[in-house]
């Protein structure tokens, strides 16, 4: 999916920017001098996780009640492998745009994300022998809302007629409003297989993107990286949590913003 999306970003990015280097006359020749401007951004986004396993937790020593695995598995299960998945969502934000020289400027996003990801789980059913054993999947999927605060610091390229390339780099301060941590805490076992996110996360982002000049408006489109720095998982006593060491964020977003 996110290599799907690379290539329409860069198929988009050629087509316009070709164009932008034809057009001869300049549109808007002073909106870069002005020293602040405000817009919105509508993207789609591939949220996922990047995980570490802690392999000694798996395979003989990963029991688990499969009760929230599968209504027709034995008693006990082990467990084999844990897979991330990631699904397609979409953003919405607010840009705050302040410039502070001739190619650097900083940026502020207030954005709502909506997106879902997902952990396989695999396993065995039966642990009396393996070599018999059918290997089952279970899949979690875990929805998320995210309130992101985000603050870039952007390097502009020469502007070249009606464009202007651009990369930035930084950091976001989010917090999931779909997460069930709260309630895990309250009642840790009541439902081992409901996977929890913790609420707060603090992500590192880069990304580059093209500024396309028009005589009424700014259009922007952009590609950006974001990867989790803290272990979001929120851990209980099933195998669910026990299995896995660290799991990180990660959100690739492909972005047009309006200034």
């Amino acid at each position: 999916m996110i290599r799907n999306i690379l290539i329409v970003a860069l198929f988009l990015l050629a087509t316009v920017g070709g164009y932008s280097q034809r057009e001869k006359v300049q549109n808007l020749p002073e909106y870069d001098f002005e020293p602040y401007h405000f817009g919105f951004l509508l993207g789609v986004n591939g949220m996922g996780f990047s995980i570490k396993q802690d392999y000694p937790s798996l395979g003989t020593n990963a029991y688990a009640s499969t009760e929230y695995l599968s209504k027709d598995a034995s008693s006990t299960a082990i467990l084999k492998s844990v897979e991330p998945g990631t699904t397609t969502g979409f953003s919405i934000g607010i840009i705050g745009n302040l410039r502070l020289s001739d190619h650097f400027d900083l940026r502020a996003i207030p954005t709502l994300s909506f997106g879902e990801r997902k952990l396989t789980y695999r396993y065995f059913e039966n642990n009396s022998s393996l070599s018999t054993s059918d290997t089952v999947s279970w899949t979690a999927s875990i929805k998320s809302t995210f309130l992101e605060i985000p603050l870039h610091l952007k390097y502009k390229g020469d502007r070249i007629n009606n464009a202007r390339p651009y990369i930035f780099g930084g950091g976001k301060f989010v917090y999931d409003l779909s997460s069930d941590a709260t309630k895990k805490s309250k009642a840790p076992t009541e439902d081992l297989s409901n996977i929890a996110i913790n609420h707060k996360d603090l992500y590192g982002e880069f990304g580059a993107g093209f500024d396309f000049y028009f005589e009424w408006f700014k259009m922007g489109v952009e590609a950006k990286m974001s990867y989790g720095l803290r272990d979001v998982l929120f851990r209980d006593q099933s195998m669910y949590t026990k299995s896995i060491n660290r799991l990180n964020s990660k959100i690739f977003q492909l972005s047009i913003t309006f200034e």
